[in-house]
């Protein structure tokens, strides 16, 4: 399998991919297919980073992270999907694993990702604990009635333990 940079060539695929997916609604693909495009327009390896996941020259799968606004060296995981014929065969571990890879290279510590509550997404929820990553947050009717979102994080580089100022440690105790 290879993973690669998309490119605006792999737009029809990926459309397609969302489609056959399941689970995403029509808003939802117009509004990854937005993402995309402005991922392949950017070009900044902090904006929208896109990579497929390739095996015989088809797409089995992508993912799209991206660096939080206003955040030093946290990420979103914008975008996953994998093919449903390719489900269960590592690509959704590999591409984690590359995007990984492409956050900690570019400063980032950690990665976040958000998905539904939904009884049909439990299978997605298992697959980012197995991962590694750690439920933060649930929030009922997050993306509408009866649909709570629920997000994930993995620390991927830990921050270096804070150190008292310069003296916190030396200051005579009262009474001494």
């Amino acid at each position: 399998m290879l993973i690669r940079p998309l490119t605006a060539g792999d737009r029809a695929m990926i459309a397609e991919m969302l489609e056959t997916c399941g689970g995403f609604n029509r808003e939802e693909i117009s509004v990854a297919l937005e993402v995309f495009d402005e991922g392949i327009a950017s070009g900044r390896p902090d904006d929208y980073a896109l990579f497929g996941a390739a095996e015989q020259g088809r797409l089995q799968g992508y993912i799209c992270v991206g660096l939080v606004p206003l955040t030093e060296s946290s990420w979103d995981m914008y975008w996953l999907c994998i093919h449903p014929a390719a489900r269960r065969l590592g690509v959704g571990r590999a591409l984690v694993a590359h995007a990984e890879g492409h956050v900690m290279r570019h400063g980032g510590r950690r990665l976040a990702a958000q998905t539904s509550g939904r009884p049909d997404y439990a299978p997605v929820r298992a697959f980012y604990a197995a991962l590694g990553y750690e439920v933060m947050g649930r929030i009922p009717d997050y993306f509408r009635d009866g649909d709570d979102g629920v997000f994930y994080c993995r620390v991927l580089v830990p921050t270096a333990p804070r150190r008292p100022p310069p003296g916190a440690l030396s200051r005579p105790r009262p009474g001494a």
